[in-house]
């Protein structure tokens, strides 16, 4: 049984020399971002070289691509001296959102909160930015020449399959019709694009460890049971993906709700973030983030013997108070009724993210790392 004062060092993982391992643990409120690295292989990707190297796909065998090198300019580059996670949402009705909640058709129900009857539309519209430098823009083509020949997958529970719809939602638009399909293989979803022989993957794993939540949708249980020692079971479904994105938190938190009320959501009701329009101003640390846990990941993650980047976006995301879906999202896989979005107190989801929203800013950063990765490469 899980015991609720410890958290799983015991986990370990098999990586190979070849691929890049990213841990990503968003906060379930503040997405707490941890992400790591292990260096892919990207010796035939020399970035500001204007070569065309002719590529095999690995499910047409008989058909060549064309790979094209990506330009990566110095206003793209995240400066090293730069704390991408210090700074401010600032209003951008103009260059956001990325792409509308109408034009990608791989968004849950949960997500859509216009969709789903949510007035307003302002928390698509803030944008991340850093003190003293900028986040380069998603170049959706640049994304997916990165990936050509590689398979993502971002692994976690449902906040960990929002990024992975809204990361979908960003390459989609430049995607030819035909040239791609989603295939669902329970506990995995896949998004595979044909022409660069890439896939964009989630897989349901909210402990990361072996776990009786497991299963991708009856996964509600009383009391949670988990073997903090054994991760070979989920490890053989991620074994040979080059880029991974761990996700988890709220599954080890020792009770089952948030501690983010009151003060908080000063414009909710009931002590919730229904009804919020605006985000959090100046330094904040919602209550809902544990910094004992996160000094113990870090401390973790340093005895690790792979490289590993920890990526904390919790406090940034925590200022998005306006960003979650509220009473405009599900419950148990159905739409609140009309009477239960009349009791926020009791049904108002303030884990979840609006899509287009708050987790579109962890994978313009994924994007960042990745593209000052590929150009020191």
């Amino acid at each position: 049984m899980l015991n609720l004062d410890s958290t799983p060092t015991n986990m370990t993982t098999h990586p190979t020399q070849d691929r890049r391992i990213l841990f990503l643990f968003p906060l379930a409120l503040g997405s707490f971002f941890l992400l790591g690295t292990v260096r892919v292989l990207l010796d035939n990707l020399k970035n500001n070289q204007f070569q065309f190297l002719w590529q095999s796909s690995f499910s047409r065998d008989n058909n060549k691509f064309l790979r094209v090198p990506i330009n990566v300019t110095l206003d793209e580059v995240i400066e090293e001296s730069c704390n991408v996670f210090e700074g401010q949402w600032v209003w951008d009705n103009v260059t956001y959102p990325l792409y509308k909640e109408d034009t990608c058709p791989y968004l849950v129900k949960q997500v859509t909160c216009q969709r789903n009857g949510r007035p307003d539309s302002l928390y698509q519209n803030w944008r991340w930015q850093p003190h003293g430098c900028n986040l380069p823009r998603f170049n959706a083509l640049k994304m997916l020449e990165m990936l050509r020949d590689k398979r993502l997958m971002f692994i976690g529970d449902s906040i960990q399959r929002g990024m992975f719809e809204s990361m979908v939602c960003l390459v989609q638009s430049v995607i030819a019709d035909g040239d791609h399909s989603t295939i669902r293989v329970p506990p995995r979803k896949i998004f595979r694009i044909e022409e660069f022989n890439a896939s964009i993957e989630y897989y349901w794993a909210p402990f990361m460890v072996e776990s009786i939540s497991d299963h991708a949708t009856n996964h509600t249980v009383l009391k949670r049971l988990v073997k903090l020692d054994s991760v070979e079971k989920h490890r053989k479904l991620w074994e040979g993906v080059d880029i991974l994105v761990f996700e988890s938190y709220v599954w080890w938190m020792h009770k089952p709700f948030i501690n983010a009320t009151n003060w908080e959501w000063r414009g909710g009701i009931d002590g919730n973030c229904f009804n919020e329009t605006q985000p959090i101003r100046g330094p904040y640390w919602g209550t809902g983030s544990n910094l004992e846990i996160m000094s113990i990941l870090k401390d973790v993650i340093n005895k690790l013997q792979i490289n590993v980047r920890l990526l904390n976006i919790t406090q940034l995301s925590e200022y998005r108070k306006d960003g979650h879906t509220s009473v405009f999202g599900e419950r148990r896989g159905k739409l609140l009724t009309r009477q239960q979005r009349s009791v926020p107190k009791a049904y108002a989801d303030c884990i979840h993210w609006c899509l287009p929203g708050v987790p579109d800013t962890w994978n313009e950063l994924l994007y960042g790392i990745l593209l000052q990765d590929y150009r020191n490469h």
